[in-house]
């Protein structure tokens, strides 16, 4: 009986091993069916990586050019200078190669001169021990960018015997020709990715940036590269065309005096097509292709140049408003075209005068000459009678305080309301405040591409979308004003050249010129302007037409110059030079 148990005993121990050996099986084929059939891809990958190498080949990116195919962004060539080891570290001792290349690339002669981060990522301490490294490993190091073509000829003729170690590889580098031409317009690239960070290079990036390409390297344990196949072709970014007129830009920017900042534009008011946006102070975008020092940065920022003052800057409109304060008069019937003005330097509202631009007053005005006089009396009568939210109705009409839907970031700017006083500051709205915001001051604030969009509505009687692509669609919407009120704002426009603030433009012939000016306070009238920042701003806005042709837009504004005068005489100076250029493209066409 004993016997029969303990046999029985040994019989269920080997039964438990075979159990034990038949799950271990059981586990070890799990587990290479997880690692052979189920990891296969990611396996493969890692194998793989360790013979094959994949060069990222960059896509040429688009070019740019003005409305006259003028080449505004570009790529330039650029040359990279490599060293490609073979395995033989002795014969960069015995070869005098070395120092010749040094030479040639201006380093030091102890070959002590230190490389960039990235070019000693393998712990070399200069250029010498990062070549033995290269050499040794049989590896490909950058020895330099950017080296000059007169290098590149050195090279080849004195260190002709480098038993195909020197490599030269070829790319393209971003590059602007006429460097703060258009800058805000252009954009610049950030010299990590080389993808745009504003303007026309960022809204545009995806399609300026074409597709990037590889190619694949099979090495062996050395680091030698034993087989080479292009992996994929890069395909070149798509060219984009501006409405821009790269000539006229460029008298625009001439205009603005050194270390001042503004803005001026130059619009079809038919079709929209900007032929000028200008922003000063201007940047070189090819600054930004390279490091940049704390002491280059810091005079670079110098009057902040990096924002669009045409589009993300809000301004007081001055006295440009008045278009529609007599606007929202004539609708209302507050006033006729025939109602008389008299204007005696000042008017009273609740014990406090406000005062008109001319002291002595203007005298007896009709709408017209008081519109082109920029009289402020008849404006403050108007507050006197008008709700500030009618007011801004009309405003809204004109298309201030509104986004134009531009292709470029733009500000939406401020057009107050007893709604948005008390949601803002938590007040009510003070009827006096309307008096204020009557002749263009107060909370009231525009982009100077509002203001273009405005004066192009008087011009044709629509709100066009400005556009700043040459095939892009045209946008218009009806100003909302009736056609006797818009022949008024035409007719004062036209007057305020024959006789009023801008009539220091009447002597330009074969000019149909019509205009406003502005002088917009930047603080308080008691206060008194001892510093330029304290100084007023300067508005002048606009259509033309040169002998026939089609109007054009223009709106030009200057900070803290103190006067109107001066973009008054910027405008006439830009006039006289597109009558110049005007009658050089007729004399080359016939």
């Amino acid at each position: 009986m004993e016997k029969q148990v303990i046999s029985k005993v040994r019989g269920n121990k080997v039964l438990y091993l075979l159990y034990g050996f038949w799950l271990f099986v059981f586990i070890i084929i799990i587990r290479l069916f997880y690692l052979q059939i189920d990891q296969k891809g990611f396996f493969l990958n890692l194998g793989e990586r360790n013979f094959i190498r994949t060069e990222i080949i960059p896509p040429l990116r688009g070019d740019v050019f003005d409305c006259h195919a003028v080449l505004l962004a570009a790529n330039r060539p650029v040359f990279d200078l490599y060293w490609h080891g073979k395995g033989d570290v002795k014969w960069i001792q015995d070869t005098p190669v070395l120092a010749t290349l040094f030479s040639i690339l201006g380093f030091d002669s102890s070959y002590a001169q230190v490389a960039t981060k990235d070019k000693l990522s393998d712990g070399a301490s200069d250029y010498k021990t990062l070549i033995t490294y290269a050499e040794k490993y049989s590896r490909r190091v950058l020895i330099k960018q950017d080296v000059t073509f007169s290098a590149i000829c050195r090279l080849n003729e004195q260190c002709a015997y480098n038993g195909g170690r020197l490599i030269v590889a070829n790319r393209f580098e971003r590059f602007y020709p006429h460097r703060t031409l258009a800058s805000h317009v252009l954009g610049y690239l950030s010299k990590s990715d080389q993808r745009g960070c504003s303007g026309i290079e960022q809204c545009f990036e995806p399609a300026l940036q074409g597709t990037m390409g590889y190619n694949l390297s099979v090495m062996n344990a050395t680091g030698r590269i034993l087989q080479q196949t292009v992996g994929r072709e890069a395909t070149a970014g798509a060219d984009v065309t501006l409405t821009l007129d790269s000539e006229l830009q460029r008298i625009a920017e001439s205009l603005f005096p050194p270390d001042s900042a503004g803005s001026f534009i130059l619009m079809d008011p038919t079709t929209g097509a900007l032929r000028v946006l200008s922003s000063m102070p201007a940047f070189d975008p090819n600054l930004f292709l390279k490091p940049i020092t704390t002491d280059d940065w810091g005079r670079l920022m110098v009057n902040n140049p990096l924002m669009n003052r045409a589009t993300c800057a809000t301004y007081p409109p001055a006295s440009i408003f008045k278009l529609v304060t007599f606007t929202a008069a004539l609708e209302d019937g507050l006033m006729t075209q025939d109602t008389e003005i008299v204007c005696n330097g000042s008017v009273s509202f609740c014990g406090r005068p406000y005062h008109c631009k001319c002291r002595t007053g203007h005298g007896k005005l009709t709408p017209k000459q008081a519109l082109a006089c920029s009289c402020n009396i008849p404006c403050y009568n108007i507050g006197k009678k008008l709700n500030i939210d009618r007011l801004s109705l009309y405003a809204q009409r004109f298309g201030l305080g509104q986004k134009t839907n531009f292709v470029l970031p733009e500000k939406r700017g401020l057009l107050p309301s007893t709604a948005w006083k008390k949601r803002a500051l938590g007040e009510r709205w003070w009827r006096g405040e309307t008096l204020s915001v009557s002749i263009g001051q107060g909370y009231l604030l525009t982009t100077p591409i509002q203001i273009a969009r405005m004066l192009g509505g008087v011009c044709t009687g629509n709100l066009v979308k400005p556009r700043l692509l040459e095939h892009e669609l045209q946008e218009k919407t009806k100003l909302e004003i009736s056609p006797s009120t818009l022949q008024f704002l035409r007719g004062s426009l036209k007057e305020a050249v024959a006789s009023g603030t801008s009539k220091r433009l009447a002597w330009l012939k074969d000019f149909d010129l019509s205009a406003k000016t502005g002088t917009a306070q930047t603080c308080s009238l008691s206060q008194e302007q001892r510093y330029k920042h304290l100084f007023e701003h300067a508005w002048f806005a606009g259509y033309f037409s040169y002998k026939g042709s089609t109007p054009l837009v223009m709106v030009l504004f200057i900070e803290n110059v103190g006067s109107s005068n001066v973009a008054v005489q910027m405008a006439a100076t830009f006039l006289k030079a597109y009558k110049k250029l005007y009658e050089q493209k007729q004399s080359s066409i016939l």
